[in-house]
């Protein structure tokens, strides 16, 4: 079940992968480095988010019950930290290489990682019933800054 959302996923990584290697680089001056920032922010939330989630950790949008609900490091003030992190790393890369193609596959993967999360959230409000108020403490990618949130 959710296998569809692997399938995409991949092809999104492929292509995304294809562009940075074969297809030809911009002059974006100074603007390329803007990448470097990203793709550390962006190593740095994948890998602290991976690092909470340790062996349990999969690619599909089905909750794993065995893991419990994560609501803390990273995920006490984001949702998704992991689709974060590629979505940073992702457009980091297609900054620094300076390929705009990279840039399209970073706003598709972006698309794709949103459709993906509203997905894996109706699954997670029916898995865990704690989960709405999480939802309305965090935000989804980026922190709420809303202390009333």
């Amino acid at each position: 079940m959710g296998w569809g959302w692997v399938i995409v996923q991949v092809a999104l990584f492929v292509g995304y992968g294809y562009t940075l290697v074969a297809t030809p680089s911009g002059e974006w001056g100074v603007w390329r480095w803007l990448g470097v920032p990203l793709l550390g922010a962006g190593a740095l939330i994948g890998l602290l988010a991976v690092a909470q989630h340790g062996t349990k950790l999969t690619p599909l949008p089905e909750p794993n019950p065995s893991l419990g609900l994560l609501h803390r490091g990273v995920y006490q003030h984001i949702r998704h930290p992991m689709y974060l992190g590629v979505l940073l790393m992702a457009f980091g890369g297609a900054l620094l290489s300076q390929k705009v193609w990279g840039l399209v596959f970073a706003l598709a993967l972006t698309v794709f990682f949103n459709l993906k999360a509203r997905e894996e959230e109706r699954r997670l409000v029916r898995t865990y019933p704690d989960y709405t108020t999480y939802q309305q403490r965090t935000g989804r990618f980026l922190p709420r800054w809303n202390k009333d949130a």
